[in-house]
């Protein structure tokens, strides 16, 4: 879903998850009589596949949490339409709720169910119109009604040159969206809501499967008109931001992004969720600011809150101290993007350089030495559990020194070389300097290069996806919604250049392969297709570098109830309890 803080032109951005069946069957299906209340997702079993099932917890108190904001430096803001990272999006996921969202019950068969929508879109036959029913009495927690038009202004401020939110793309897949991106126009009349009808009408650019699961992501929550007419089309941190939610919580207070603390309370307006369960167990959660992990995790360590992420080099002595760890594989990717059109190490004639790169890096030795084995190392970008996943498919994330120099010496004799240090960025804290330092002594050792390291301190996913700004920079990403594409065009699509897009990828046999696969319908082929598009990215252009797959590094205190992290990273912070 996001960038880990410690996460542009109209493109066929149809990544469609063929199990969908209020997207991909046709309309006189919709009309025979199914139950549209639930749609499961099919995807390949793997060892990331588990159960998720939550206990009786206690009612009320205070949970103090030094695991989610424990890299201030990154943070901007929680505001759903501008939220980028994922740990602001663990508050942005606690104050808002949207029209569907998935079930993670069986983690490898999430099930799309209803939530402030009735049920499941009404579609027509070629997937570009989709009504949405909204639920009559529901409420904002400063008890304003939530009507269908509290969607259109909130998608329509998350699409404007204005906000310029890095998520801004997903509304070009609404027709007329990219007018709004560019700052034509303000208003969408793809975007129909009638209020006295409850409904929200959506016609799309080209046909979209896939929108009901796109619809989950946070760009697309509702947000009051009290707190637009406050907000307008800017934002910031905390209460500079959206913050009147319909979530399970509400904010109560944000200090500064930099210290001190996010506070949130019980919203008695809280509708319940997916499944009918209207119960918030705790009274209030304090999101506890810290300048690193390690910071948290000493505060934890001396007796301080009940949760905490486990810094670099510490898992094994933290596990063996606190027996409730989280450590459960989710559907995210770490990784290094180059500069495709750095004249050092982008572009055609450096090809063989950055496949050298890749294969001179020890992943073995980073997670063994950063993170004491405690992920999994990666074969590809894209995670177990996706559908379509394609186990080994780069050719150049094996550690071989010998083919590593072998490459090299071929890309020096027709002229390549390497006259200044290559500059590998990365954002300060969680571990990233210690892995950029083992990659820049690897590629010493393997190459005779010399990387230069370079860490930024503040806002790094918005100063190094600028122009120019990435040579070698980091990545990371949590699954917004469990879908291939959102690996492969979010990340790597032209059309998210600006935004996710860090090294600017922009090849056109790459858009070529995602193009096709948003338009197919049919699940095995649309994963042949993403299969041949990440081929490219990793083989032909070798633009990425996969080191590991995401897995969760948190310690919590005993009296801690469903702890449970999700598969794109989250919490269900309304599930939670502690023992008094």
């Amino acid at each position: 879903m996001m960038r880990r803080g410690r996460g542009l032109k109209p493109l066929a951005l149809l990544f469609c998850m063929a199990m969908i069946a209020a997207g991909c069957g046709d309309s006189a299906e919709e009309g025979g009589g199914n139950d549209k209340t639930a749609t499961t997702v099919e995807a390949a079993r793997s060892d990331t596949c588990r159960t998720i099932e939550y206990e009786d917890a206690p009612d009320g108190g205070e949970l103090v949490d030094y695991a989610q904001l424990s890299s201030a430096g990154d943070n901007t803001s929680f505001d759903p339409g501008a939220v980028q990272t994922l740990d602001e999006a663990q508050v942005t996921n606690a104050l808002f709720d949207g029209l569907l969202d998935f079930d993670y019950s069986d983690t490898c068969n999430p099930v799309l169910k209803p939530l402030v929508a009735e049920d499941l879109p009404e579609v027509n036959s070629d997937a570009t119109e989709f009504t949405f029913k909204i639920k009559k009495g529901l409420k904002f927690s400063n008890d304003e009604p939530i009507k269908p038009s509290n969607f259109k202004i909130a998608w329509e401020r998350a699409g404007s040159a204005e906000l310029a939110s890095s998520y801004g793309y997903l509304m070009t897949l609404i027709k007329g969206g990219a007018d709004l991106l560019d700052g034509k126009v303000d208003t969408l009349d793809s975007i129909v809501a009638d209020d006295d009808a409850m409904t929200l009408k959506v016609t799309l650019e080209s046909p979209q499967a896939d929108f009901p699961a796109i619809s989950t992501f946070s760009s697309f929550s509702p947000i009051s008109k009290a707190d637009y007419e406050k907000i307008g089309n800017k934002t910031g941190w905390g209460t500079a931001g959206i913050t009147i939610g319909n979530g399970p919580y509400m904010l109560e207070s944000a200090e500064s992004p930099d210290s001190g603390s996010v506070v949130i309370v019980k919203n008695p307006n809280w509708a319940g969720d997916i499944n009918g369960d209207k119960k918030v167990h705790l009274d209030k959660i304090t999101f506890m600011l810290t300048t690193d992990v390690a910071s948290s995790y000493q505060a934890f360590d001396a007796g301080e809150g009940d949760t905490a992420t486990i810094p670099p080099g510490q898992y094994s002595a933290a596990r063996a101290k606190y027996p409730n760890t989280v450590d459960s594989a989710v559907l995210g990717t770490y990784f290094f993007d180059f500069g495709f059109a750095d004249p050092t190490v982008g572009g055609d004639k450096n090809l063989k350089l950055r496949q050298a790169i890749s294969m001179a890096i020890d992943r073995d030795e980073i997670n063994d030495k950063v993170y004491e084995g405690a992920r999994v190392i990666s074969t590809g970008i894209t995670p177990p559990g996706i559908p379509g996943f394609k186990a080994d498919i780069c050719d150049y994330c094996k550690t071989d020194p010998t083919a590593a120099k072998k490459l090299f010496d071929e890309w020096t004799a027709d002229g390549g070389s390497v006259t200044t240090p290559i500059k590998i960025s990365f954002n300060s804290g969680g571990g990233h300097e210690d892995v950029a330092a083992i990659i820049q002594a690897n590629v010493k050792a393997a190459l005779g290069i010399d990387i230069e390291l370079n860490s930024i301190e503040e806002d790094y996913f918005k100063v190094i996806a600028e122009e120019g700004a990435c040579q070698i920079c980091r990545s990371g990403w949590y699954a917004d919604y469990p879908t291939y594409g959102n690996f492969m065009v979010d990340l790597f699509g032209a059309v998210s250049i600006d935004g996710n897009n860090l090294g600017r990828y922009d090849d056109s046999q790459f858009e070529d392969f995602i193009g096709k696969a948003a338009e197919e319908t049919d699940a095995t082929k649309r994963g042949e297709l993403y299969n041949q598009a990440e081929e490219r990215l990793l083989n032909g252009t070798t633009s990425a570098i996969p080191l590991n797959w995401y897995t969760g590094d948190q310690v919590y205190r005993e009296g801690i109830t469903n702890y449970i992290l999700q598969p794109l990273g989250l919490y269900a912070w309304e599930k939670v309890g502690k023992s008094s």
